[in-house]
Formats: C-alpha cells, structure tokens, sequence
C-alpha cells in the first residue's frame, strides 16, 4: 500500500507541475505560423477590447493625452524588455555585449507560456554576426533562455490563449558610438538643448543613447534634414515627427517600435527611410503617407506571413527597396507594380523560385538576390534592360536563362558560390561587364572566349577546381592581363 501511494503522490505532483514550455525552431515557427495566429489572439486585443475597432487620435499627443489602451499596451513592452534583459543580468550573460532579441511567444489565458520563438538577428554593432559565432552563441544561450520562459509568466491575464511578438535590445549598450562629425551635426541631447544656433543644425544623430521615446527637442530644428534615433528602445513615433518641414531622411531601426508603433503625417518630403529590425510583421500601411518617399528599409523584421505591396504601390517615387533578411517565403507577382524601383535587395531569404512578372520592372539597375535557395532564374531576366548590377551567390544555379544576353548594360555579375560546371555562353556576349565573380563553382576550365568581355577589369575563380589545381592557360591569362583584367585565383 505504501509504495502504491507513493507512486499515485508522484503521478498528481508530477501533474502539477508546470508544463514545459515548447521552444520552436525556425523551420517549425515557419511552418505553424498560420496556424498559431489562429489559435493565439493578439495581445493588444486581450489588454485592451477596443484595439483596432476604434479610431486612433490624430496628431501629436502627450502620454497623458494616451487611450488607457494606448498606456496598457505601452506598459507590457516596457515590462517584458526590463523582465528579459533583468534575466540576463542574473545569468551574467550579455554584461560587455549587445544584441537584438526577437520574440514570438503564444501564451495560455494566465499567462504561461506554452511555445516561444526567439532568434538573435543582430549583433551589438548593428551588422550580421559571424554565422560560427552566432552559432557558438546561440547553443550557450538558447537552453537558458527557454528555461527561463517555462518558468516565466507574462504580465496579462484573459479568457483566451494570446500570441505577442516584440524585438529590442538586450545586454549593455555599446560604450563607443560611431559618429559623424561635421558643421550642423550634434550628437548629444546636451549639445541639443545649449545650441544657441538651432538653425544652423541640419543632422542630429541621436543613435544608442537608451531614449524609450522621442525627445521633445528634435523639434528646435527647422532646418533639420537628417534624423537618427536608431538602437534605442523608443516603442513610439509620433506623427509630430514627420512634420519637421525639411526632414528627409529619418532613420528609426532597432527600436522596438512592431506594428503600431510608427504614427506617420502624411508629407512631401521625407525621401529615406529606415524601420529595419523593428519588430514589424507586415509594411506599415502608415509608410504610404510618405508620399516623395525614394529609399525604404525593411528587413530584418518577420515577413514569412507573405509581403503586402499595397501600401508601396502608393509610393510613386520609390526607387529604393531593401528587404534584407526579412524572412520571406516566396516573393509576391505584385512587386511588378512597382514600376519606378531602380534598386531592389532580397538578400538573405528563403526565397526558393521568383515571379516572372519581376521582369515587368523595366527600370531596375540593380538586383540582389544572393544567400536564398533559388534553382533558377526567370525565364524573362533579359527584359530589365536597364539592369547594371546582379548579385546571385550562395544559391543553387547551375545555369542562366538565355535572355541574360540581352542585359546590354551589365557591369557586375556574382554568380559565386552556386553549382556552375561551365561558364555560361551567354556571359561572353555582355559588352560592358566590368566584373564577374565566378568563385565557388564547379569550373574545371576558363573558355578562351573570356578574352572577348573587353572592359572586363576583375575576374573572380577561386575556389574552383580549375583554380585548385592550378590548370588556367598561361597564354590566357597573359591575354587577360593585356586587356587589364586582374584574375583572383
């Protein structure tokens, strides 16, 4: 009797005790995603009813002037960012570091956390880490931090199960800043409040300094041009900003600002700028009131729910696009409608095939398609005639479509580190190609036709089997380098 209740103790306290909280993996967040968003309302409905049914107030308000719903919401970022990096203190990790931690978490009604996607996208300087680093440091930390989130409860309680996701950063904020210095730039709020000749100042770059909000004296400046508040934890920004008359370039990344943090008066002259790692999921339909917008940064956020283009079709002079480790599937057919997009970068996703109607953007002049899984290229590349500048390394190409041919004024093409046997025929017809990048293939030759890209300046074959076993024509190379081409192998 005894040992039976013992084992039936067991069995009720082992019951009792808090489930395990389920740490997903990339592949697996991808996957259930949809599937999830089903299940999990979002958290800005559970704190507060009103979210998305009741208009916001225009302009620039106070946080007095705040909806209770407003100052709920702003409350749990402030508190889960504390509770986060408080959890690293403890651990004594990140103390001489900073990095950007997103956050995917679905919640049950009382605020345990069933299941938890986290990703490092960045490191403290703002770039891409060492993959082997990041690595290294993701296996040290990722156990301790799904530790953490089985034991931890998060601040809101409900009838139903919600998701929230947030990015921001955590650890200690770089002690250096890199700044530019010059006439018209402060780079203190100090400098900015004892300036005696705010209309002298065109930059203010306001980057890492710990701001949670924008300070009110950005708004001294009417001659302001250049505003930067990135890698600080400002959750809002307010329309006030966008009606600095001469803003034209605002940059506004690694703040944990997600879905309805940016607040945007409709302007005619802001051209750049820069909502990278801000915890966004979708384009802010706000963005479409920057109406002479050119250049607009959006990656390193999570699109792997798909790419809304609406609102950037609004944006008549868009000619910058960059959507760099944004996380996405599949490329919409809709990014054709962008007709005045001269620049557009894809780097770093998980982009398996390409839309033929890509093609459609006759004034494109630079492509960046590098680091995603793409077998081919589409069957049309050859209708950007404009196009000068095409990066395809880290894929899996083992050809190029025919009408590459027709790329008249090509003058850099990277198809490093693919599945290349041969040079391809149609290389050798591109008048003007300054430069091709050919490393990390599978060439076991260097056709003799090379020698006929005569404003050919740098031939990249390294890592080639040609280049491995040193078997490159020496009366070929001689000609190379009587056309001033410089050969790396």
């Amino acid at each position: 009797m005894g040992n039976l209740f013992r084992i039936l103790f067991g069995v009720l306290m082992a019951g009792s005790v808090t489930a395990q909280t389920v740490c997903l993996t990339k592949s697996e967040h991808e996957a259930t995603a949809k599937k999830l968003a089903k299940e999990y309302i979002a958290v800005e409905k559970v704190i507060d009813p009103t979210f998305g049914t009741v208009p916001v107030a225009t302009g620039l308000r106070s946080p007095d002037e705040w909806t209770p719903g407003e100052k709920k919401r702003f409350e749990l970022y402030t508190q889960f960012e504390k509770d986060v990096n408080q959890m690293f203190k403890k651990a004594g990790l990140l103390q001489d570091t900073t990095c950007y931690l997103l956050v995917h978490l679905y919640a049950s009604a009382d605020g345990s956390v069933d299941k938890v996607y986290h990703e490092f996208s960045t490191n403290f300087s703002g770039k891409a880490p060492d993959s082997l680093v990041l690595m290294r440091f993701k296996e040290r930390i990722d156990p301790i931090l799904c530790q953490w989130f089985s034991t931890y409860r998060f601040p809101v309680t409900g009838d139903k199960p919600y998701q929230y996701s947030s990015g921001m950063a955590v650890g200690k904020q770089p002690s250096r800043r890199k700044l530019r210095r010059g006439p018209g730039i402060l780079t203190t709020l100090e400098q900015a409040e004892k300036t005696t000749r705010p209309d002298t100042v065109k930059h203010l770059v306001f980057n890492t300094l710990e701001l949670t909000e924008v300070p009110e004296v950005i708004y001294r400046f009417p001659n302001l041009e250049v505003l930067d508040l990135s890698i600080n934890g400002i959750h809002i920004i307010p329309e006030k900003v966008f009606m600095i008359p001469k803003l034209r370039q605002l940059d506004v990344s690694y703040n944990p600002l997600s879905s309805d943090g940016l607040h945007v008066a409709r302007n005619k002259h802001l051209k750049i700028l820069n909502i990278q790692s801000t915890g966004i999921t979708a384009v802010p339909k706000a963005v479409a009131q920057n109406r002479r917008l050119e250049s607009l940064w959006l990656g390193y956020n999570n699109f792997s729910g798909g790419l809304n283009t609406a609102p950037l079709r609004r944006m008549r002079h868009l000619k910058d696009l960059n959507l760099y480790r944004a996380r996405l599937n599949e490329l919409p057919g809709s990014i054709s409608r962008l007709k005045r997009l001269e620049v557009l970068d894809l780097y770093y996703n998980n982009l398996r095939v390409l839309p033929e109607r890509l093609c459609r953007m006759r004034r494109l002049q630079q492509l960046a398609l590098s680091n995603n899984k793409l077998n081919d290229l589409p069957r049309q590349l050859g209708r950007l005639r404009k196009l000068q500048v095409l990066y395809t390394h880290h894929n899996f190409l083992a050809s190029l479509p025919a009408s590459l041919e027709k790329l008249y004024y090509l003058r850099i093409l990277d198809i490093g580190h693919n599945a290349f046997g041969t040079v391809p025929p149609q290389v050798f017809t591109l008048p003007y190609l300054e430069e091709l990048d050919m490393s990390h293939n599978r060439l076991t030759e260097l056709p003799v036709q090379i020698n006929q890209l005569h404003t050919l300046k740098k031939l990249f074959i390294r890592g080639n089997p040609i280049s491995e076993q040193k078997t490159v024509s020496a009366s070929l190379l001689k000609q190379l380098e009587g056309n001033k081409t410089e050969v790396f192998y």
